[in-house]
């Protein structure tokens, strides 16, 4: 049984779509794992402000908790730094924040 269920900002679909196959299979991989294992899930960090990295190889999916067992994934990059830059954070929260205000406050009505 599932413990999370995933969704994702308009921002993280476009980038998802941009990836290759082979990073596209890794992120989809990865989520699907987590929303089963959860927290105990070995490839995520804790980036500070609620913000959460799920990290396969190669690739980067930045991801906020929400209500009701959702996590939203609000950015998905190429991993080429060995620390997040500053501005994917920003960047994520941003997306994950828009994303919240707009989409769980019309699945609310």
């Amino acid at each position: 049984m599932k413990k999370f269920n995933s969704q994702y900002t308009k921002e993280a679909l476009e980038q998802f779509k941009e990836l290759d196959e082979s990073n596209q299979d890794k992120i989809l991989e990865a989520v699907r794992i987590f929303e089963y294992i959860g927290t105990s899930y070995k490839n995520i960090n804790s980036l500070g402000n609620g913000l959460f990295e799920l990290k396969p190889s190669g690739v980067r999916a930045y991801f906020m908790y929400a209500q009701n067992k959702i996590i939203i994934i609000g950015l998905i990059v190429l991993k080429k730094t060995q620390k997040a830059p500053k501005r994917f954070i920003e960047q994520a929260i941003r997306n994950i924040e828009n994303y919240k205000n707009k989409e769980l406050k019309n699945d609310n009505k």
